[in-house]
């Protein structure tokens, strides 16, 4: 298991990643000067997006890359050990992931029915069609866990439509797993 690499650039200079607890820190020096960031894993998507010589973790919601990693550095064995690393540790890092299991209170059928308007309302029909299948058979069966199921299914296929849509669709927020903020101190 490898928890930390350093990549060396010729232009860019030198990234430093390591896995501690529940979050990766980077730091950066180079041209440009020095940066230190820290990423809670949970934030992240474990499907890399892979560009030419970049590899990059993307945020889980907006899918904006927030961990750019050089492709086969420092060598493709270290490279590719400590991105299966990193890959599992995200996974396993999922209580910020929609699932049914989450959601304690009753559904109803006039609050599905309102997360369907809203999302008609704001957002293109089209793009979140699953999403909107799913969430009118959950509306005519509002107390069914399979079918609950299968919209948090749908959620997660979104990509980056994501975001608005919880933004648009307080519903989902009920979804989330409830983390105590004591715990991220």
């Amino acid at each position: 298991m490898t928890n930390k690499i350093v990549q060396n650039h010729p232009d860019k200079g030198v990234r430093e990643f390591e896995l501690v607890g529940d979050e990766i820190n980077y730091r950066m020096s180079g041209p440009m000067g020095d940066e230190e960031l820290s990423v809670v894993l949970s934030a992240l998507s474990p499907d890399p997006v892979e560009d030419g010589s970049m590899l990059y973790f993307v945020s889980g919601v907006n899918r904006e890359p927030l961990i750019k990693l050089f492709v086969d550095s420092p060598d493709a064995e270290s490279f590719a050990a400590f991105v299966s690393t990193l890959k599992r540790r995200i996974e396993e890092e999922d209580f910020g992931r929609l699932a049914a299991i989450n959601r304690e209170s009753e559904i109803t059928k006039d609050q599905v029915q309102t997360t369907i308007r809203m999302l008609e309302t704001y957002l293109d029909s089209n793009s979140i069609g699953e999403l909107l299948t799913t969430l009118r058979g959950l509306a005519d069966a509002p107390g069914d866990r399979e079918q609950l199921n299968r919209v948090v299914n749908a959620f997660h296929n979104l990509g980056a439509q994501q975001g608005p849509a919880l933004t648009y669709a307080p519903f989902f927020n009920t979804l989330l797993s409830s983390t105590d903020l004591e715990d991220h101190s």
